[in-house]
């Protein structure tokens, strides 16, 4: 009873106290970003922040200059979703949220960053990825072994900006952010319909090729009129395989002072995201992979609808840092969702260690229906339930 008087208390408290911001005291800005040929304008740096890990975004948001080239080019959603918030927060530690404001990228044009992730040939010099050299004559063991000895290691460049306020109430580019995606597995074809193989890249040599792109993207980034001063970070991450259930991650970084075109030592980075419930959760955390194994079988138990469980676990240094867990059942009224989620809330707030943030999503036919979270150090879980 007393569990669910203090789950009650949660959802009295979510409903009747607001959390909204102050948009009174926005503080307006000349955006001196802009290309010369076009008139400066007001912008609006906002004067709230999401968390004081989160940087606030300049107004009105502008969209990449190469929006929309990383659907193309990544292929598992995961990565795209990891590589564009892991490289914000990555770039915190360099530009600091508290003096810089965050903005896409506006410096790597569409067809210029197309003409990058192209292979090097006599027709596309600016190719960063490996020549080979075969028609449509050439025996297909020998295209294969061109295709795996050079394979496309680069998928995309992701580029964010960071801005940062001037004296005469302006904000000017502080900073810029890369990610260069390359693949850990590469896909290709020997000709067009047939079928596709599969080729591992192994890290080292992904590595090895990620210094060299990074190196000419640098002294590219340099060549553009204003960007010879500006500080850049660069971060490489290795892709999940296309048909990953979790993201892959960073790997390491490096930042590249204003007036510099050399890059410097490596940091490498001790990040991953596992899967749970499989072997490799199981290897590298084998008592949360048992705690997520128990609520399985206590979910299970309780509810005959339960239909299974995932989860993902972001991992920093070997230690657990985040774990989502999504749970998909078919309810057939409200009543049921909210006994559900109290049970499942009961679970988690005696199961789980809170050293960690954990987020549970409660789903039925690809609707959320109720969402549970409780941040690191916290004892008790928030939760709220979606109108139906």
């Amino acid at each position: 009873m007393k569990r669910l008087i203090r789950f009650a208390s949660l959802i009295l408290i979510m409903i009747t106290v607001g959390c909204a911001p102050d948009y009174s005291n926005q503080g307006e800005v000349i955006d001196e970003t802009l290309p010369e040929e076009v008139n400066q304008e007001l912008a609006i740096v906002p004067n709230y922040s999401v968390s004081d890990n989160e940087y606030q975004v300049l107004l009105p948001y502008k969209l990449s200059q190469s929006r929309g080239v990383i659907t193309n080019q990544v292929a598992n959603r995961l990565d795209i979703n990891a590589l564009e918030n892991d490289l914000r927060r990555h770039s915190t530690s360099v530009f600091d949220p508290e003096t810089h404001v965050f903005q896409e990228g506006q410096q790597i044009s569409t067809s210029e960053l197309y003409s990058w992730l192209e292979r090097e040939s006599d027709s596309t010099e600016l190719g960063l990825n490996p020549a080979v050299n075969y028609d449509e004559n050439t025996e297909e063991d020998e295209i294969r072994k061109q295709e795996e000895e050079n394979p496309r290691y680069l998928s995309h460049i992701l580029e964010q900006n960071y801005l940062a306020r001037t004296d005469d109430n302006a904000v000017q580019l502080a900073g810029i952010s890369l990610g260069i995606a390359m693949k850990s597995n590469y896909r290709y074809q020997t000709e067009i319909g047939g079928p596709f193989y599969y080729h591992d890249i192994p890290k080292q040599k992904m590595l090895t090729e990620a210094n060299r792109i990074a190196e000419e993207v640098v002294r590219r980034i340099r060549a553009k009129e204003g960007l010879q001063e500006v500080p850049i970070m660069i971060a490489i991450y290795r892709e999940a395989p296309r048909d990953g259930l979790v993201p892959g991650n960073f790997v390491t970084k490096t930042t590249v002072k204003g007036g510099s075109e050399s890059i410097g030592n490596w940091e490498e980075i001790d990040e991953q995201y596992v899967l749970f419930p499989s072997k490799e959760g199981r290897d590298i955390d084998p008592n949360l992979a048992a705690t997520i194994d128990k609520l399985k079988t206590d979910v299970a138990d309780f509810f005959p609808n339960y239909v299974g469980l995932v989860g993902e676990g972001f991992y920093q240094d070997g230690q657990i840092r985040k774990l989502i867990l999504e749970i998909p059942i078919q309810f057939n009224g409200e009543a049921e969702v909210v006994g559900f989620t109290q049970y499942v809330y009961g679970l988690i707030s005696d199961s789980f260690q809170t050293h960690f943030d954990i987020e549970v999503n409660i789903k039925s036919n690809d609707r959320q229906e109720s969402l549970i979270t409780r941040a690191a150090g916290e004892e008790e879980p928030i939760i709220h339930i979606y109108n139906r």
